[in-house]
C-alpha cells in the first residue's frame, strides 16, 4: 500500500502545480486520486489507464516542475511493474520529447527512466522500440550542448542497457549464463590482465565438452532477442570502424566509445559467439577485420585511431580474441595476423630490419596481455604447426613456435 500512498501524494502535488495555468491537468489529477482510492491493490493500476494518462499528460505540458513529477511517477509505476506493455510506445515518445529539452534535470530524468524500462518487464522486445530507446541515449551522449554530467550518465546508461539486452539473449537462447559470463560491467581501473583471464575456467569446461564428443552447442536459428542483439553488435562494429549505423538511430558516435562497448561484449558474452553461428560469423568477418585494420594503423595518425586509449582498447580486444575465440578463427592468416600484431604491440616493424618500435605504454600493455594468455596453444592444422603465445616481456613480447613432425 506504500505505492498507493506515494502516488496519491504525487497527484496532489501535481494538482496544486497545475491549479492556475492548466485546469485540465488539475481536474485529471483529482479524478485520478478518486480512481486510485477505489483500487484494492497496486496490481490493479495496470488495468486503469487514467492513472498512467495523468502522468503522461503532465509531461506533455513540458514545464520543468510538472515534467519532473510526471517522470518520477512513471519511474515508480514501471519499477513496480504496474504499467501495461501496450503503453510502451507512448512512454518512449514522451521520453524522446524530454530528451530534446534543454533542461539538464529533465535530461537526467529521461536517462534514468530509460534504464528503469530496460530493468523491468517493459524492456523492449522488438527492434523498433529498442532502437528508439537506445537512440534517445545516444543523442544525449553525442549532443554538443549536453553537459558533462549528462554525457557521463548517458554513457553509463548505454553500457548497462547493452548488458541487459545481451543478458536477455542468454536467457532467451537457453544458454548457461552462470557458467560462461556475466553482464555486469567491470570497471576499467582493474588490472589489465583481469579482462583476459575472466571466466577462463568456465570456458575450458565448454571446450572439454565439445572436444570429448559432447553434443555441439552451435546453432543457426536465433530467437527475436538474439536477432535484436545481433543487429546491435553489427552496428557497434560498424561505428567502431568509423562507419555508419544501419539500425541504431544515431548519426555518429565516437569510435572509442563504440569499441569500448564492443570489447565489453567480447569479454562478457563469450558463450554467444561459441554457441550461435551468426554471432561467430560477425566475429570472424567483421570484428576481426576491424581489429586487424586498427592494428595496422600508424599510431602517429591523427584522430581517434591514433589516441592511446583507442590503441589500448584495440590491444585488449585482440587479447580477448586470442584467448577466448582462437577456435573460431579458421584461416591461418586470421590467426597469424592477430598473434603477430599482439606481439608487435600494434606497431609494424619497418622495412630496414630494425624490428618493432614499441611506444612504452604499448609495450607495457602488450607484455601484460601476453602474460595473461601465456602458454595458450593455437593450432594450425594445415601445416601441423602449433604456436604458443609465450610469456610477455615489456621490452619485446615474444611468440615461441614449436614445430611438430607429421
Amino acid at each position: 500500500m506504500a505505492l498507493m500512498a506515494v502516488l496519491e501524494s504525487d497527484l496532489r502535488a501535481l494538482s496544486a502545480e497545475a491549479r492556475r495555468r492548466y485546469p485540465a491537468v488539475k481536474d485529471a489529477a483529482e479524478h485520478a486520486i478518486l480512481k486510485l482510492r477505489s483500487l484494492s491493490s497496486p496490481s490493479e493500476i495496470a488495468h486503469n489507464e487514467d492513472i498512467l494518462k495523468i502522468f503522461l499528460m503532465a509531461c506533455e505540458v513540458r514545464t520543468v516542475k510538472m515534467s519532473v513529477i510526471g517522470l518520477s511517477c512513471l519511474q515508480k509505476l514501471i519499477s513496480h511493474d504496474v504499467v501495461a506493455t501496450s503503453a510502451l510506445k507512448e512512454i518512449l515518445d514522451t521520453l524522446k520529447d524530454h530528451g530534446e529539452m534543454a533542461d539538464e534535470s529533465l535530461q537526467l530524468k529521461t536517462l534514468q527512466t530509460i534504464l528503469i524500462i530496460f530493468q523491468s518487464r517493459l524492456q523492449p522486445d522488438n527492434e523498433e522500440y529498442t532502437a528508439q530507446a537506445l537512440g534517445i541515449i545516444l543523442r544525449l551522449l553525442e549532443h554538443n550542448r549536453s553537459s558533462d554530467s549528462v554525457r557521463n550518465t548517458a554513457a553509463a546508461t548505454f553500457r548497462q542497457a547493452v548488458a541487459l539486452i545481451f543478458d536477455r539473449v542468454i536467457s532467451a537462447e537457453s544458454l548457461p549464463a552462470g557458467k560462461f559470463g556475466s553482464g555486469v560491467y567491470i570497471s576499467r581501473s582493474s588490472s589489465v590482465t583481469s579482462d583476459v583471464n575472466r571466466n577462463i575456467n568456465h570456458l575450458e569446461s565448454l571446450e572439454q565438452e565439445v572436444c570429448s564428443g559432447g553434443p555441439s552447442l552451435m546453432r543457426d536459428i536465433l530467437t527475436n532477442s538474439g536477432k535484436l542483439a545481433l543487429r546491435l553488435l553489427e552496428d557497434l562494429t560498424a561505428l567502431a570502424a568509423g562507419g555508419s549505423a544501419v539500425w541504431l538511430r544515431a548519426s555518429s558516435i565516437q569510435r572509442t566509445f563504440a569499441l569500448d562497448i564492443l570489447e565489453f561484449i567480447l569479454s562478457n558474452y563469450v558463450v554467444l559467439f561459441r554457441a550461435l553461428v551468426p554471432y561467430e560469423e560477425v566475429l570472424r568477418r567483421q570484428i576481426c577485420s576491424l581489429l586487424m585494420t586498427s592494428l595496422r594503423t600508424d599510431t602517429e595518425l591523427e584522430g581517434e585511431s591514433g589516441e592511446p586509449y583507442f590503441r589500448r582498447l584495440v590491444l585488449r580486444s585482440v587479447a580477448n580474441i586470442i584467448r577466448h575465440y582462437s577456435s573460431s578463427l579458421i584461416t591461418e592468416s586470421e590467426k597469424g595476423l592477430l598473434i603477430d600484431w599482439t606481439r608487435s604491440g600494434g606497431r609494424e616493424g619497418n622495412n630496414e630490419g630494425k624490428g618493432y618500435n614499441l611506444v612504452k605504454w604499448e609495450a607495457v600493455i602488450t607484455g601484460e596481455k601476453t602474460r595473461g594468455i601465456g602458454n595458450q596453444e593455437l593450432e594450425f592444422p594445415k601445416q601441423g604447426i602449433s604456436q604458443h603465445v609465450g610469456e610477455g616481456y615489456i621490452s619485446r613480447p615474444t611468440i615461441v613456435a614449436s614445430h611438430s613432425c607429421s
